[in-house]
Protein backbone atom coordinates (compact mmCIF):
# COMPACT_ATOMS: atom_id res chain seq x y z
CA UNK A 1 0.00 0.00 0.00
CA UNK A 2 1.11 3.28 -0.55
CA UNK A 3 0.73 6.55 1.91
CA UNK A 4 1.45 9.86 1.41
CA UNK A 5 2.03 12.11 4.04
CA UNK A 6 2.29 16.12 4.32
CA UNK A 7 4.43 18.30 6.63
CA UNK A 8 2.24 21.02 8.67
CA UNK A 9 2.87 24.71 9.28
CA UNK A 10 5.28 24.24 12.19
CA UNK A 11 8.60 22.53 10.04
CA UNK A 12 8.91 26.04 8.24
CA UNK A 13 8.16 27.73 5.06
CA UNK A 14 10.25 25.53 2.88
CA UNK A 15 8.80 22.23 3.94
CA UNK A 16 4.85 23.05 4.79
CA UNK A 17 3.01 20.92 2.36
CA UNK A 18 5.53 19.59 0.88
CA UNK A 19 5.22 15.55 0.59
CA UNK A 20 6.43 12.08 1.16
CA UNK A 21 5.67 8.81 0.47
CA UNK A 22 5.78 5.96 2.44
CA UNK A 23 5.14 1.84 1.97
CA UNK A 24 2.94 0.49 4.21
CA UNK A 25 3.32 -3.47 4.65
CA UNK A 26 0.87 -5.31 7.17
CA UNK A 27 1.80 -8.75 8.14
CA UNK A 28 -0.69 -9.33 10.57
CA UNK A 29 -4.52 -8.77 10.79
CA UNK A 30 -6.58 -10.04 12.92
CA UNK A 31 -10.75 -8.59 13.91
CA UNK A 32 -9.76 -5.08 12.58
CA UNK A 33 -6.13 -5.15 14.28
CA UNK A 34 -3.33 -5.14 12.08
CA UNK A 35 0.46 -4.51 12.95
CA UNK A 36 3.28 -4.33 10.18
CA UNK A 37 6.28 -2.25 9.36
CA UNK A 38 6.52 0.80 7.02
CA UNK A 39 9.40 2.28 4.46
CA UNK A 40 9.75 5.82 4.11
CA UNK A 41 10.09 5.83 0.43
CA UNK A 42 10.39 8.69 -1.14
CA UNK A 43 10.18 12.68 -0.97
CA UNK A 44 11.47 15.50 1.54
CA UNK A 45 12.78 13.98 4.41
CA UNK A 46 12.33 10.09 3.49
CA UNK A 47 15.51 8.36 3.18
CA UNK A 48 14.72 4.78 3.87
CA UNK A 49 13.87 4.58 7.34
CA UNK A 50 11.91 1.94 8.62
CA UNK A 51 9.29 1.80 11.19
CA UNK A 52 7.16 -0.33 13.21
CA UNK A 53 3.29 -0.27 12.68
CA UNK A 54 0.37 -1.16 14.84
CA UNK A 55 -3.58 -0.28 14.48
CA UNK A 56 -7.02 -0.86 13.63
CA UNK A 57 -10.02 -0.47 11.66
CA UNK A 58 -13.32 -0.11 12.85
CA UNK A 59 -15.69 0.72 9.78
CA UNK A 60 -14.57 3.58 8.08
CA UNK A 61 -12.30 4.75 10.52
CA UNK A 62 -8.44 3.93 11.09
CA UNK A 63 -6.06 4.64 13.49
CA UNK A 64 -2.62 3.37 13.83
CA UNK A 65 1.33 4.45 15.17
CA UNK A 66 4.08 4.82 13.45
CA UNK A 67 7.14 3.67 15.91
CA UNK A 68 10.59 4.73 14.53
CA UNK A 69 14.06 2.42 16.00
CA UNK A 70 16.04 5.45 16.38
CA UNK A 71 15.51 9.31 16.81
CA UNK A 72 14.79 10.85 12.96
CA UNK A 73 15.55 14.84 12.84
CA UNK A 74 14.66 17.50 9.77
CA UNK A 75 16.10 19.93 9.35
CA UNK A 76 14.33 23.58 7.95
CA UNK A 77 15.82 22.68 4.49
CA UNK A 78 14.25 19.30 4.35
CA UNK A 79 17.47 17.14 5.45
CA UNK A 80 16.94 14.10 7.83
CA UNK A 81 19.51 12.43 10.10
CA UNK A 82 19.27 9.65 12.49
CA UNK A 83 20.81 9.66 16.06
CA UNK A 84 21.26 6.09 16.48
CA UNK A 85 21.59 6.64 20.52
CA UNK A 86 18.72 8.13 20.63
CA UNK A 87 15.08 6.17 21.09
CA UNK A 88 12.76 6.72 18.24
CA UNK A 89 9.39 8.76 18.13
CA UNK A 90 6.08 7.56 17.12
CA UNK A 91 3.84 8.73 14.85
CA UNK A 92 -0.42 8.26 15.83
CA UNK A 93 -2.29 8.50 12.01
CA UNK A 94 -5.88 8.78 12.40
CA UNK A 95 -8.37 8.83 8.78
CA UNK A 96 -11.37 7.77 7.55
CA UNK A 97 -12.12 6.01 4.30
CA UNK A 98 -13.94 8.06 1.44
CA UNK A 99 -15.87 5.29 -0.32
CA UNK A 100 -16.34 7.53 -3.47
CA UNK A 101 -12.23 8.25 -3.78
CA UNK A 102 -11.60 4.98 -2.62
CA UNK A 103 -8.76 6.45 -0.13
CA UNK A 104 -8.29 6.86 3.34
CA UNK A 105 -7.75 10.83 4.57
CA UNK A 106 -6.34 12.12 7.61
CA UNK A 107 -4.09 13.55 10.25
CA UNK A 108 -0.96 12.52 11.57
CA UNK A 109 0.58 13.80 14.83
CA UNK A 110 3.83 13.34 16.57
CA UNK A 111 4.08 14.32 20.46
CA UNK A 112 8.01 14.18 21.64
CA UNK A 113 8.23 13.42 25.37
CA UNK A 114 11.44 15.54 26.48
CA UNK A 115 12.92 11.84 28.00
CA UNK A 116 12.89 10.37 24.52
CA UNK A 117 14.52 13.08 22.76
CA UNK A 118 17.77 13.20 24.57
CA UNK A 119 19.47 16.68 24.37
CA UNK A 120 17.36 17.91 21.74
CA UNK A 121 14.07 19.27 23.80
CA UNK A 122 10.82 19.50 22.01
CA UNK A 123 7.82 21.46 23.39
CA UNK A 124 5.32 21.46 20.23
CA UNK A 125 3.59 18.99 18.22
CA UNK A 126 4.69 18.39 14.81
CA UNK A 127 1.56 16.98 12.66
CA UNK A 128 -0.26 17.44 8.94
CA UNK A 129 -2.46 15.42 6.63
CA UNK A 130 -1.90 11.57 5.13
CA UNK A 131 -3.65 9.71 2.50
CA UNK A 132 -4.20 6.29 1.91
CA UNK A 133 -4.52 3.98 -1.01
CA UNK A 134 -4.16 0.32 -2.32
CA UNK A 135 -1.96 -0.17 -5.25
CA UNK A 136 -2.88 -3.00 -7.37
Amino acid sequence: MARLFQYGPEYGEFIEGKEAEFRLFIEKYNNGQFSGRTIDWEGIGAEGETAKIEGFIDGNFISFRKVYPHLLILDPWGNSSTHSDVPGHTVVYEGNYDPQAKCFFGTWQISFEPEQAGEFLVEELNNGTWRMTHND
